[in-house]
């Protein structure tokens, strides 16, 4: 941080967690309910810039679970098990050797070639490569993939909430 007074350097590992609502009356995830309008979301939306967004690895939109399955009382995935994934793929980029400045994961062609036309189209950008490769890494490493593919590249996009998604 730089003042008048001087320069200070303060420790900065943190993790930032945010949420905003989908539109300004905040009902914007059940259907009929929003009153907005498409000119009041899309300026409500235009309220976060986007290069601070570009600085969010993972824009995750959530909405209201469906009644029937609150309701159904059907178990969801045992925390063990999910804790065991998370370790594996934990392990894997360990063993790993640390990536120096600027390297990426190995990329299958088809992967590096999604990429390459989201940066030349203009909806990634470099930061965003940077922040893709990485979520693609972990998302291969969550399924036991050594190289990463198509699919882990898709699923990184799309968990950038829409900016550079791809429907496969």
């Amino acid at each position: 941080m730089s003042r008048a007074g001087g320069t200070v350097t303060f420790p900065a590992a943190f993790l930032l967690v945010a949420a905003m609502n989908p539109c300004p009356c905040g009902e914007g995830v059940y259907e009929g309910a929003c009153t907005c309008t498409p000119a009041s979301r899309a300026r409500y939306r235009r309220r976060i810039s986007a290069p601070l967004l570009d600085r969010f690895d993972l824009v995750v939109p959530l909405s209201r679970p469906d009644p029937d399955e609150l309701l159904a009382r059907t178990p969801g995935e045992p925390s063990a098990a999910v804790a065991a994934r998370v370790a594996a793929a934990r392990a894997r980029a360990t063993a790993r050797v640390a990536p120096g400045p600027g390297s990426r994961p190995e990329l299958a062609p088809d992967a590096e070639a999604l990429l390459a036309s989201k940066l030349r189209s203009g909806d990634l950008s470099a930061r965003g490569l940077h922040k893709v490769s990485r979520v693609a890494r972990t998302v291969a490493d969550l399924a036991g993939e050594g190289v990463v593919s198509f699919a882990h590249v898709s699923e990184a996009l799309s968990l950038r909430a829409g900016r550079a998604a791809v429907v496969v």
